[in-house]
């Protein structure tokens, strides 16, 4: 079996270097993953090399390995930055683009018996950013999501709805990143979705640059965004920036998801059980097979910018 070299898994200062972030990747057996994928699961894409498909006319296909959909107008180019960046983006209001997969393989919660419990240990990041940070201009979106296909083909502004700042809480199941083109188009928040449900905005993860003392996001910035998931984390005691379901000063509990930005964790804010297997069934977790997903949707048809993508991974322990 390989054996990968060791890192510092603790940081207090932001990673902005390009590729993965090592507080989250740092214990992930990466090279156990590729050699035996009984064993657990990876996939990692730099944009060192993508396709390109014809969007005179909306498009409802594939773009190498991903599956895609673009509005008319939409594009996929080469950003001309160190290790391959890409940008995406549609000419019109209400327009957008989704890069996606047609089969999911990551889930993070599961039924046994009736009773929701976690799966295995995953980690999550993605390197993204935006032309411009200009209110009412686009939403953008990062993370993991269910197919949720519509006649075999990639469904139509999915995740990313097209009334401004919102995503799609009837078909979509999903965990990751939004940025709100008019109600905060300068940071990230953190969300997730079971469809049919109503989408949770994590209490005290709704300004996740801010939180994380990287600042304000500024146009061209590429920030990495992330998460791990892990039953087996140690415990801790709520703090003063608890969840809407959790109570400072309880505890301690397991810290069971945290999250990250440019490799630095929100140490103040963390879902424990009560987030994620207690949730309510109007806010609930998300239970399906996802895969990773990058979205956009223009707010404007008026120089809406351009979304643009450095690279997004996830891996995960099999969990039978």
């Amino acid at each position: 079996m390989s054996v990968k070299t060791p890192r510092y898994a603790n940081n207090l200062s932001p990673l902005t270097y390009r590729g993965p972030s090592a507080p989250i990747w740092y214990d992930c057996p990466i090279g156990e993953f590729k050699e035996d994928p009984s064993y657990g699961r990876y996939w990692f894409t730099d944009f060192e090399m993508v396709g390109n498909v014809d969007m005179t006319s909306a498009v409802k296909g594939s773009m190498g390995e991903w599956s895609i959909y673009g509005a008319a107008g939409g594009f996929v180019n080469d950003q001309q930055l160190d290790g391959g960046v890409i940008g995406f983006g549609s000419d019109g209001d209400n327009e957008g683009v989704t890069l996606l997969s047609s089969a999911g393989s990551v889930r993070l919660m599961k039924s046994v018996g009736g009773v929701l419990m976690p799966t295995k240990k995953t980690w999550f990041e993605a390197s993204v950013g935006t032309s411009t940070v200009v209110a009412t201009k686009r939403d953008d979106f990062v993370g993991l999501a269910i197919p949720s296909l519509s006649s075999n083909l990639p469904r139509v502004s999915y995740p990313i709805t097209t009334t401004d700042d919102t995503l799609d809480a009837t078909n979509g199941t999903f965990i990751g990143f939004h940025r709100k083109g008019t109600a905060a188009p300068t940071d990230w928040q953190f969300v997730f979705n079971l469809a049919g449900g109503t989408i949770n905005y994590v209490t005290n993860l709704t300004t996740l640059l801010v939180t994380a003392g990287v600042g304000a996001l500024t146009a061209n910035q590429l920030v990495k965004l992330g998460f791990v998931l892990d039953p087996g984390f140690e415990s801790r005691i709520i703090g003063s920036k608890p969840t809407a379901r959790q109570t400072s000063g309880t505890g301690p509990f397991t810290a069971l998801l945290r999250v990250f930005v440019n490799g630095i964790e929100i140490m103040a804010t963390f879902l424990t059980a009560a987030d994620v297997l207690n949730a309510t069934a109007a806010q609930a977790f998300p239970t399906g097979f996802m895969a990773p997903v990058i979205a956009t949707m223009n707010q404007t048809g008026t120089t809406p910018g351009t979304m643009l993508a450095d690279f997004i991974g996830v891996a995960q322990y099999a969990d039978s």
